[in-house]
């Protein structure tokens, strides 16, 4: 196990503080002997660098050099780490020994180095610590016997204790040691050991670290006033019954910080902060309105101290808002920000000419040139048509102009080509003749968003080529984007179903007789580390422009293959290889047989009687042969033969049989087997029979979140009477679920069940036990998408005797408390829509009367016959509609196919009335378009 090093917190601590002023000749005797240590320590000498450390620690204590000691302390502890058992727990001992014998302030500085210690060794024990479960009315003296729960609440009172004189932190200036200090750029924002140790707190307080069970009145932070300006916020009230809530102490603490720099003269201190403040905030709240809360109070302090140079991390921040929120523009779907990364360029070329060095200018000139990055990207269909125009998807971004041109692609220019990445691409593309050059406009947005167009390609002769794209006309400028693309025009298509080939016209779909088609067998050289082709089989097509290759049934092999079409001067050579595996059969020629087992039961007890059933098939009938003999083995959880026999299928195919389970042998897994062909597990138990059950009552009541649920469950015995008195265990868990996955394109926040409440209570004399609970909403999740929240009911009931049985129950709650499920398919017969499956239920899937409203409207269709598109839907056009349609006939300009888009032409049907309960909704009309 890797042990613990205290050296990182002396770079923070050990040169802070010494409690007496130094002398020039003291510091350079320090400053001489940590040389020499270090030396040692340089030389691989820790046994001579520690005696000297202690040496160092004892000069210190004399001397009351108290960071001195505190850096000796740690060197010691550092220094044994590689001799010494148990390393971590005995430095946590020592520095508890020493803040004992220390003095103020160092012993505050000793006890924040002491959090730490303990929360490093909480984070490599974690492992241990979530499998251990939490003791009570225990005296835990050594912490090795300690659980999750326990760490965290040492951890949380070190560092409060580390910050609580307050008046004598604040008052301890560290100008005074500046001899012992590491310096940095931001000594002004933390002026103060107070501000040091404050800070150190709140890296462990607004953490998420408290992986712990939260209580039902889990505090979190949900009022606007948690964002309110500096000069308020410091008088806010937070109360909660969650004491161990890691981040109610952040926001106290974060009170004090800003209270304290309040007054003063140069607010760098307090805008510093005061910004950590709204960061901390803004992650940890769930107000609906958090996101605009935090842009109204960063912008607040960026406005209020507009003329201090600190406050140009304020205006990044308000510029780094504006461009999150451009980034969900989508083109497609929502254009609601489409313009929020140009309010963010505004600030930060402010930022940058006001301040350009500082914090804020600095991540304003980085967040500047990443909006203003440009991007390109461009698909073309790998064959196209010969002679006939053909379309290009770029999606851009920061583009204006591409500049293009057409490479007639050969085997040495493929080579140098494929490979974008390639450091020698740009002299590569400069060196191959361009058979045509252009330049191609586009839509000039100024939104900083990226962007898709579909640009037109005159048409080519038969051949392979290359599309080079590029952002500049000067390909040797580092900083013009180019890509590469290689296609092929070309007549020939063809259809590969398994081993049968059908070569075909790309257009007309007719067969291509005569073809000549040469297969390539292309093998990976690891020798040369690249691919190597090899002529295999010449086929000709016959008069349906049909082929089959043959497979060598005589070995397993696996192929990749490259198919070369020629026919009549067209000739198509992709170097997309087509797979072709064959394992072979070693039964094949021979009847297979196939044995279906089963048990009578899943677990059986020691010495039980495990009955058994079978049916052998062949070639999926049922095997007919009486003579058909069938080997079954019966093993034990460790795999060894416990019994034998063998038994004849009947004319059915079936068979039948039993074994004896033995007694007194290991319990677990036992495993039957028929000819080593088939086989059914089952469990070998000493279990007891239980003499009750546990279930729930249907729930009927539909219920919205913050309402109180009412579970009622009960207890029942086999024999039918109910089990009163009984002790109930329960508790309560919600798991958000999703039921509209497209709100998240796939990627759904990232959640965690959360205890709601816990309890105990009683059967009552009819075996009935009542559950209530809130039902409370993770308000993390923004509730437009619709979450629905599932609490699970857990129950463990106890009778008189000792005996426990669990139950569970799901309930799910929602912003709403009726959902509508039609069963309507996408295309119909007209004389077939005379009613319709509807069904309205509450979240937990019971019928739920409802009144609804239908109707039905006819679509203006699109009339062209179009094919799929390759490529997503661009939105960016260069070209008119009427451009388009004329040079491609059967593709999409925009979203034809998409009958969402289609104009509705005239409402024919509406009609309003109540769903029934197991009954569909009738359509009655005298429209022509619908039966009535």
């Amino acid at each position: 196990m890797k042990s613990i090093s205290f050296l990182p917190v002396i770079c923070i601590f050990l040169t802070l503080f010494n409690m007496s002023a130094f002398s020039q000749s003291t510091v350079k005797t320090y400053d001489a002997q940590w040389n020499v240590i270090n030396g040692h320590i340089s030389q691989g000498l820790p046994k001579s660098a520690l005696e000297e450390v202690k040496k160092l620690y004892k000069l210190a204590k004399n001397d009351q050099q108290d960071a001195q000691i505190i850096k000796a302390l740690l060197y010691t502890i550092d220094l044994q780490n590689e001799n010494r058992e148990d390393n971590e727990l005995q430095s946590i001992r020592e520095l508890e020994k020493e803040i004992a014998e220390s003095r103020q302030p160092a012993r505050f500085i000793l006890t924040s180095i002491l959090a730490e210690a303990y929360y490093n060794y909480y984070q490599q024990q974690r492992w241990v610590l979530f499998q251990r479960t939490q003791t009570a009315d225990f005296k835990k003296d050594d912490i090795a016997t300690w659980g999750i729960t326990d760490f965290h609440r040492k951890i949380s009172e070190l560092y409060l204790f580390s910050v609580r004189e307050e008046k004598l932190l604040q008052q301890t200036k560290l100008e005074p040691f500046n001899a012992i200090i590491t310096k940095g750029n931001t000594r002004k924002l933390r002026p103060t050991l107070f501000d040091l140790l404050s800070f150190r707190a709140l890296g462990y307080f607004s953490s998420d670290e408290r992986n712990i069970q939260k209580p039902s009145y889990a505090f979190e932070i949900n009022t606007a006033s948690a964002f309110d300006p500096a000069a308020d916020f410091i008088h806010r009230k937070f109360e909660t019954k969650d004491t161990s809530s890691l981040e109610f102490k952040a926001l106290l603490i974060y009170q004090k910080l800003i209270a304290f720099h309040s007054d003063d003269q140069q607010p760098d201190a307090l805008i510093d902060a005061d910004i950590h403040r709204l960061q901390f905030v803004k992650s940890k709240s769930v107000h609906p309105d958090a996101d605009q809360l935090y842009y109204q109070a960063v912008y607040h302090l960026a406005d209020q101290y507009a003329s201090t140079p600190a406050a140009a991390q304020a205006w990044y921040l308000t510029a780094e808002w504006h461009q999150q929120k451009g980034e969900t523009y989508n083109a497609r779907e929502d254009t609601t920000n489409r313009f929020e990364k140009l309010k963010a360029i505004q600030i930060c070329e402010k930022v940058i000419k006001e301040n350009p060095n500082t914090e804020g200018g600095i991540n304003a000139f980085n967040l500047l040139n990443t909006i203003k990055h440009q991007s390109l990207q461009f698909s073309i269909e790998t064959v196209n048509v010969p002679e006939l125009p053909f379309r290009v998807s770029v999606e851009y971004g920061n583009v204006t102009k591409l500049h293009l041109r057409l490479i007639k692609a050969t085997e040495t220019i493929k080579k140098y080509l494929k490979n974008t990445y390639d450091e020698n691409f740009r002299t590569n593309v400069l060196s191959a003749a361009p058979i045509r050059t252009w330049q191609q406009s586009l839509p000039e947005t100024r939104d900083f968003q990226k962007h898709s167009a579909e640009i037109k390609v005159d048409g080519l002769p038969v051949g392979e080529y290359f599309l080079i794209a590029s952002t500049g006309e000067n390909l040797r400028d580092a900083k013009v984007i180019i890509g590469a693309r290689l296609f092929y025009i070309s007549n020939i298509s063809y259809l590969n179903p398994e081993n049968h080939f059908f070569i075909l016209h790309r257009s007309t779909g007719q067969p291509l007789a005569g073809a000549k088609v040469q297969l390539w067998d292309q093998r990976y050289d690891y020798k040369t580390s690249r691919y190597i082709k090899t002529k295999d089989t010449l086929y000709t097509t016959d008069k349906n422009g049909y082929f089959k290759k043959e497979i060598d049934k005589t070995e397993v092999y696996s192929k990749n293959y490259l198919l070369e079409i020629a026919h009549k001067g067209d000739k198509l050579f992709q170097e997309d290889p087509l797979s072709q595996y064959y394992y072979k059969n070693e039964t094949e020629g021979k009847p297979e047989v196939k044995i279906f087992l089963f048990s009578d039961r899943s677990i059986y007890r020691p010495g039980q009687t495990v009955f058994f059933k079978g049916i052998a098939t062949y070639q999926n009938q049922v095997l007919n042969r009486p003579d058909q003999k069938i080997n079954l083995v019966l093993k034990n959880a460790n795999r060894e033969d416990v019994s034998k026999i063998v038994l004849s299928a009947n004319e059915y195919g079936t068979f039948s049989g039993k074994f004896q389970l033995p007694q007194g042998v290991l319990n677990g897994v036992f495993t039957l087997v028929a000819d080593n062909k088939s086989m059914v597990t089952f469990r070998v138990e000493e279990y007891k029979r239980p003499k009750f059950y546990v279930e729930y009552e249907p729930v009927k009541k539909p219920y919205n979140v913050n309402d109180e649920v009412l579970i009622t469950g009960n207890a029942v015995a086999y024999a039918g009477n109910a089990i009163d008195g009984a002790t109930v265990k329960y508790r309560v868990v919600r798991t958000p679920r999703f039921i509209y996955p497209w709100f998240y394109k796939g990627w759904f926040p990232q959640t965690a069940p959360m205890e709601i409440t816990h309890g105990e209570t009683v059967t009552d004399q009819n075996g009935k036990f009542k559950v209530k609970f809130m039902a409370i909403p993770d308000l993390k999740i923004n509730k437009k998408t619709d979450p629905i929240f599932d609490f699970v009911v857990y129950a463990d009931v106890t009778d008189s005797n000792g005996e426990t049985r669990s139950g569970e129950k799901s309930v799910s709650v929602s912003y709403k408390s009726i959902l509508l499920k039609l069963d309507i398919p996408k295309s119909m017969p007209a004389d077939s829509l005379k009613s319709l499956a509807i069904r309205s239920e509450n979240t937990n899937g019971e019928f739920e009367q409802a009144n609804v409203v239908i109707k039905i409207a006819m679509l203006k269709a699109e009339q062209r016959l179009i094919r799929p598109r390759y490529w997503e839907r661009p939105d960016q056009f260069v070209m008119s509609k009427e451009d388009y349609i004329k040079n491609f006939p059967n593709d999409e300009y925009d979203s034809e196919t998409d009958y969402k888009t289609w104009e509705k032409e005239s409402l024919v049907f509406e009609k309003s009335g109540a769903v029934k309960a197991g009954e569909k909704f009738e359509l009655k009309n005298t429209s022509p378009f619908l039966p009535g």
